[in-house]
């Protein structure tokens, strides 16, 4: 255990069960938002992890046909 942690720990340990309790509770509360603050942070993306799930066309470059652009069919 840290040092830091048993310092909170004998600190908490004097104070009156109430209070032990009280900030017991906040602490939990306190502690959940931070978690679920951090879950809804946006992830950083890694390159290459699709790689191979897609297949791009041979002709994918080539121009598109007049009928495309005059919306027939």
């Amino acid at each position: 255990m840290t040092h830091l942690v048993q310092s909170l720990l004998e600190r908490l340990s004097q104070l009156p069960e109430p209070m032990q309790s009280h900030l017991a509770k906040r602490f939990l509360r306190e502690l959940e938002d931070a978690e679920t603050q951090a879950e809804n942070q946006p992830q950083h993306r890694v390159a290459g992890l699709g790689k191979g799930s897609m297949i791009i066309a041979d002709d994918f470059d080539d121009p598109l046909p007049d009928s495309f652009w005059l919306g027939e069919a």
